[in-house]
């Protein structure tokens, strides 16, 4: 017998031994949509993400979709409107989410690294054959960050730069590239000195999958700065929703890797990820009061 056919018989059986039945969440909610920040491009995110969509349609029973955001604001406003019931938030998308929700927000599981970690790096690249070899060296320079509501891409580096006295006037410049993808090619292509990206490893992170791809040249770019851990992003629900659907949820994800490994991988980009595990909301406390720290400097 199906595992899930399985389930649902002796849940069945409990049910009616103890008495009438509780409502299962499908009764209410009979599809999903999961939100997906810009981390890679459209078409690449479709393909990464797309057997994870198929995955829990199964796993669930109830058709599940995605939706893409060329920034990740959308998601937050996605799942404000309700028009996204699950989202991908890293730290920071997090912490403006939860704000954005009145705290109705709840994360489920993230990813372990390969290396064991379960988070990752914010990092300042330059081009391989830049004289910077340290953030004193960009004085007078222009930096690229990823997106306002990244952690690796903004929050997390820009809160460090300036702890460490790089804030305003170190740089000649600042701006937003969009993505983490425009930001590392914004610095090959000299549009920028320095760009703020991410990666678990050197040979793991944004630039190597874009090695990967052909999309960069190996070697083309170098590190100059990395930052404290990162917790590793969450796939988070409304935690005003059904507990028999989060329960569902998270049986779902944390069993991925072992229930449809071939799937998993690919989500995973080819191994990146090991397993997802459970995670609470204590994991994005400081990434919360960095956020709030940042908009009351600013007067927000």
């Amino acid at each position: 017998m199906h595992r899930r056919t399985l389930l649902t018989a002796t849940a069945l059986a409990l049910g009616l031994a103890a008495g009438p039945a509780t409502a299962d969440w499908r009764e209410t909610q009979r599809s999903l949509t999961v939100g997906i920040p810009p981390i890679e491009n459209a078409e690449e995110g479709q393909r990464r993400y797309g057997p994870l969509a198929e995955y829990l349609s199964e796993t669930l029973g109830v058709p599940v979709t995605l939706r893409m955001a060329n920034a990740y604001s959308g998601i937050i406003q996605a799942m404000d409107a309700g028009e996204a019931h699950v989202a991908m938030f890293g730290a920071a998308a997090y912490a403006a989410a939860y704000d954005v929700l009145g705290g109705d927000l709840e994360p489920l599981a993230h990813a372990v690294s390969r290396t064991g970690d379960r988070g990752y790096f914010g990092i300042v690249v330059v081009r391989a054959d830049s004289e910077a070899q340290s953030l004193d060296d960009l004085k007078g320079q222009t930096l690229a960050f990823a997106d306002p509501n990244s952690a690796s891409g903004y929050l997390v580096p820009n809160f460090y730069l300036n702890q460490l006295g790089f804030g305003q006037g170190h740089f000649a410049q600042t701006g937003f590239a969009g993505s983490h993808e425009n930001g590392i090619l914004a610095v090959v292509r000299g549009t920028y000195d320095a760009a703020a990206t991410w990666h678990f490893s050197e040979d793991n992170g944004a630039a190597q999958r874009m090695i990967d791809r052909g999309q960069l040249e190996p070697g083309a770019i170098r590190v100059i700065w990395e930052s404290p851990l990162i917790p590793s992003d969450a796939w988070s629900i409304r935690a005003s929703a059904p507990d028999d659907l989060k329960a569902d949820l998270l049986e779902a994800l944390t069993t991925f890797h072992e229930a449809d490994p071939e799937r998993f991988d690919i989500v995973s980009a080819g191994g990146s990820w090991t397993m997802m595990v459970p995670v609470g909301h204590e994991a994005f406390e400081d990434s919360i009061a960095m956020r709030r720290e940042m908009l009351r400097q600013r007067g927000g």
